[in-house]
């Protein structure tokens, strides 16, 4: 159970955050729920990992949804992506196989660093509207969903 103080530095953080920073914050979660059944993966007990993949899976599954209504070519692209690796993941939880986990891991991985970079670019371009640098980056919708939880 996370301390008070915890919880009302998540909240703050959310409830200040950029939607780019947003869907930043969802890649770490359904990344380190992950991670964590990865560590809990040989435990003989499958239940504690299968919970973790169901964490993750949720996460993601907002985040495709987050991105769905877009009208965008990247915001397709996203969907589709974040859609595959659900379905990794399901297959994954199904089959118990921790080869898929890996591969999930290293895209969900790959696409946080992506984010990243666009999220400092954001932040930078905001700060400094005069420079240039093209186009803000924006979000066709809030990937924060409502009674999500990201903590472990």
């Amino acid at each position: 159970m996370p301390r008070p103080s915890t919880t009302q530095y998540l909240d703050a953080k959310i409830l200040t955050a950029s939607q780019p920073r947003l869907h930043l914050i969802l890649l770490d979660g359904a990344s380190r729920f992950m991670r964590q059944a990865k560590e809990r993966w040989n435990v003989e007990n499958f239940a504690e990992t299968d919970q973790l993949l169901g964490r993750a899976a949720d996460v993601i599954g907002e985040m495709t949804h987050g991105v769905a209504d877009g009208s965008e070519k990247v915001s397709k692209q996203l969907e589709e992506q974040y859609a595959y690796i659900y379905r990794e993941l399901a297959d994954c939880r199904i089959n118990q196989s921790a080869e898929k986990l890996n591969s999930c891991l290293k895209l969900l991985e790959y696409e946080r660093e992506t984010w990243l970079l666009a999220c400092e670019k954001h932040e930078a371009d905001t700060a400094n509207p005069g420079l240039p640098g093209g186009p803000h980056l924006q979000m066709e919708s809030s990937p924060a969903s409502q009674g999500l939880s990201l903590e472990a």
